[in-house]
């Protein structure tokens, strides 16, 4: 948008280079997980860091980060995600640990182990968009809500505990509290555009009962998800370039786009759908 093709070129160099360090010298095949690379005195890799019995030392968040920003794809891909959306490692009853739960270094009571960090799981929740997972990026932010109204209304903390869900910490932290702002804006505030991280708005026209959005997608997942939250009190009906298209309405005038990685942007109007 800005011309600088110079920068951009510069920027691909980069995230080439940083996206085959991390497939070629930190992912674990054995775990599923990216570790922590370590070198000898000569700057050579030596392998990954691991606990005593061998584990890998970094399954949780630092593990799966790699997903979102887009450096791994595949059957690696799969793992991480399988990781994240496991009830028994990382999807907690609180949301996406920080810490996979059955790691040997897992605690409930700790900082980063056993605890739910709202500004992590937002980017986690982006990356879902990105990768078309509209369900499980619903499921992040619906249980991030109920549980900070719950403790909120009590409390007042906003970094919750796995095992109890209380919540701790320091609570005017804007970057702690920002993503449920975010989160209920997207789903139940009219007028609110959402995207992943792989999607470029040009611009966004909207009223409470329409929307005029011109969009390009410049990732390279399978499907993507975009959501236009509107008023709930009328149907709509949804087309791109002029062809109408369906949508998931995940709450009353929520709508949820989730499109093919063909298609590479467009024109989407949303208005009132006629009697």
């Amino acid at each position: 948008s800005l011309g600088r093709y110079d920068d951009i070129k510069i920027y691909d160099e980069d995230i080439e280079y940083s996206t085959k360090a991390l497939n070629d010298l930190a992912w674990d095949e054995e775990s599923g997980y990216f570790g922590y690379t370590e070198y000898d005195e000569n700057g050579n890799v030596t392998g990954i860091m691991r606990t005593a019995d061998g584990e890998n030392f970094n399954k949780g968040m630092d593990g799966v980060y790699p997903i979102v920003a887009g450096a791994v794809e595949g059957e690696r891909k799969k793992k991480l995600l399988d990781h994240i959306k496991n009830p028994n490692e990382m999807w907690s009853a609180a949301g996406i640990s920080a810490v996979d739960m059955s790691a040997s270094y897992y605690f409930d009571d700790g900082y980063w182990n056993g605890n739910v960090w709202m500004s992590h799981q937002w980017f986690i929740w982006k990356t879902m968009l990105d990768n078309g997972e509209a369900d499980f990026a619903y499921d992040i932010a619906k249980l991030a809500l109920d549980m900070w109204k719950d403790e909120t209304d009590f409390t007042y903390n906003e970094c919750f505990g796995i095992a109890t869900k209380r919540g701790g910490w320091f609570h005017n932290f804007g970057g702690l509290s920002a993503p449920i702002c975010i989160w209920a804006n997207a789903y139940f505030k009219p007028q609110t555009v959402t995207t992943g991280f792989d999607v470029w708005t040009d611009y966004q026209k909207t009223t409470d009962n329409s929307a005029n959005i011109k969009f390009k997608y410049f990732g390279n997942c399978d499907k993507y998800t975009m959501i236009i939250t509107l008023s709930d009190k009328v149907k709509y009906v949804a087309y791109l370039d002029g062809q109408k298209i369906d949508f998931n309405e995940r709450n009353k005038g929520s709508l949820e786009f989730t499109f093919d990685k063909n298609v590479k942007g467009g024109v989407l109007e949303i208005k009132e759908e006629q009697e």
